[in-house]
């Protein structure tokens, strides 16, 4: 991690379980996944990191071909009621994406397998500039209430598993979503000016194949912007025109207490000037810096926060 990032992508993001089980069986089962360490963050410890009330944490950390970054976190939380899958037109945080080398075998064997799609995989087009790119992409009700999004692309970008792997078919996660009521304080937060992504581009768009995939009405207008660091998985903030659209999930998506996508876990470079620069920049500090937990963190300094979208966040600082 050098120069202007203080942040290097999303490490990892958290998904609240109540029963890991049908969520090893997609992941290692059958995306071909690994358990690269299981463990338990002892109360004390997780609820002065994610707050108070929270139990003894067991956790299950998962890895793509062992890359480092992209991968997930599995948080075993106590039993509650399921709640709905995220939708693209909802508030909070939407889905976890990862790569594919065929949209179309994916969709068939998981489909064998039993796992439920919201659509099948479809196809649409983003402007950039003068250029148009093709995206195809088929989104998986995955267990726990959680969104992956698949994604076979035109042209890989950064992908440690692939790297390590050639012949795998799917990568670690590649990107995370947001659906921001704000969205220009959230690109500010994470881009070139705030915590140091690299906006590779920004662009408000309509297509039939986007509304077809994530179930939005005919005409929907999203805006969409790509930030990256120098390791995945990069952060998609979307905005869609219609305010009138979607449930806000924020209240529901709380790490280490909720079931489904709850958090992010990013490693940054100065974990002190991190966090004064994202308060800087309207997020809301829960945890202040602090020695984390031995398992998962290895005892190095830890912060939670919330983006000034109320987004939840952890970050833990990074040895070279």
């Amino acid at each position: 991690m050098t120069g202007k990032h203080l942040v290097g992508g999303v490490n990892a993001a958290f998904v609240g379980v109540i029963d890991p089980g049908p969520a090893l069986d997609l992941y290692v089962g059958q995306l071909g996944w690994q358990v690269a360490e299981e463990g338990v963050i002892r109360a004390a410890e997780a609820s002065r990191l994610w707050g108070e009330g929270i139990g003894d944490l067991p956790v299950t950390v998962l890895t793509a071909a062992g890359s480092p970054t992209g991968r997930l976190v599995l948080l075993r939380v106590p039993d509650q009621p399921l709640p709905p899958h995220p939708r693209q037109a909802d508030t909070g945080l939407i889905a976890i994406n990862m790569y594919t080398r065929d949209i179309e075998v994916s969709h068939r064997e998981l489909t064998a397998a039993g796992q439920r799609w919201a659509t099948p995989p479809a196809t649409w087009q983003v402007p950039l500039g003068e250029k148009v790119v093709t995206v195809t992409q088929g989104f998986l009700l995955a267990p726990s209430s959680t969104d992956i999004v698949f994604v076979q692309p035109a042209q890989a970008r950064g992908t440690g598993a692939w790297d390590a792997d050639p012949q795998r078919h799917y990568t670690e996660v590649t990107s995370v979503v947001c659906h921001v009521p704000d969205f220009e304080a959230e690109t500010r937060f994470w881009g070139s000016d705030g915590l140091g992504l690299d906006s590779w581009y920004d662009v408000s768009f309509s297509h039939p194949g986007l509304e077809a995939m994530a179930s939005l009405p005919s005409g929907t207008v999203m805006r969409l912007s790509f930030l990256a660091g120098p390791t995945t998985a990069r952060i998609e903030v979307t905005r869609i025109a219609d305010r009138t659209l979607g449930t806000d999930l924020r209240t529901r998506q709380r790490t280490a207490r909720h079931v489904g996508h709850t958090g992010w876990l990013l490693e940054v470079r100065d974990l002190a000037a991190a966090v004064e620069r994202a308060v800087e920049l309207g997020a809301t500090v829960h945890a202040a810096p602090h020695a984390g937990p031995e398992f998962l963190f290895a005892g190095r300094p830890v912060a939670f926060l919330d983006t000034p979208n109320g987004l939840p966040v952890t970050f833990v600082q990074h040895v070279a």
